[in-house]
């Protein structure tokens, strides 16, 4: 049973502030935001649509490496942040609304080679409908590529106050992208350590935010060792789950 004696902002995420104020502390991760790019990096080609742009933090790096790139947020206290970050640059562009708010047809016809959602999936109540959206809008053998929070017992007060429906294991994921009708061809978890600090905030300390210090401290003395050995040894379980599907 989910504690939710607390901010609950499943319904209410695309509104509030809360959301940028998070990310803007998480950009502090630069290592481990590094690391997520390049776990995605591979799988990302020259047209991008990026779902849940947030105030840009993987936008500065779809934008040094793909030709186009369409940026979709629906939270307008994000979407001012990332057009004071990016929105000048030429090769990116930026929707203020929610992906099923947006004409289907005219996204296809922008021949998107790879759709990326970085912490977004987990938001969406019906992610397999999301899923079926993405890969509609892809050219044939496009990829979508999600990156979403692992391990539904590690669910805590900060996923609700994130606005998570919930969090997933390879099974769970794995169904998903089945039931979307895409074909899994990566499926791996990354940050052990992560998840066991995340498992003493949501049942020991009760957190509800990402706090500055936290996040400096991994920074400084888990990323420098802790990242680059999974790389050579994929862990068992972690605090994600990188998913990547094509569309036949």
């Amino acid at each position: 049973m989910q504690d939710l004696s607390h901010t609950d902002r499943r319904f209410n995420q695309t509104q509030d502030r809360y959301a940028a104020d998070d990310l803007e502390t998480m950009q502090e991760a630069r290592r481990y935001t590094d690391h997520v790019f390049g776990l995605v990096r591979g799988f990302i080609g020259s047209r991008v649509l990026e779902v849940g742009s947030g105030i840009g933090t993987m936008t500065s790096r779809l934008v040094d490496v793909a030709d186009v790139v369409v940026g979709i947020e629906p939270n307008p206290n994000c979407a001012t942040r990332i057009q004071e970050a990016i929105g000048s640059h030429p090769r990116f562009t930026l929707r203020v609304c929610h992906f099923e708010e947006c004409d289907a047809a005219e996204l296809a016809s922008q021949r998107f080679d790879s759709v990326l959602c970085v912490n977004v999936l987990e938001h969406i109540a019906d992610d397999v409908g999301a899923l079926k959206g993405f890969k509609h809008v892809l050219v044939p053998g496009g990829r979508v590529v999600v990156f979403v929070p692992a391990v539904q017992a590690a669910y805590g007060p900060l996923d609700a106050e994130l606005g998570h429906h919930r969090r997933y294991s390879k099974r769970t994921l794995r169904a998903a992208f089945a039931a979307a009708g895409l074909d899994l061809i990566r499926l791996r978890y990354t940050n052990p350590i992560g998840l066991a600090g995340w498992m003493y905030n949501g049942h020991v300390s009760k957190s509800t935010k990402h706090t500055v210090a936290q996040v400096k401290l991994f920074e400084t003395l888990v990323a420098p060792w802790a990242l680059p050995l999974e790389r050579l040894v994929p862990p068992p379980i972690g605090l994600s789950l990188v998913a990547v599907g094509r569309r036949n």
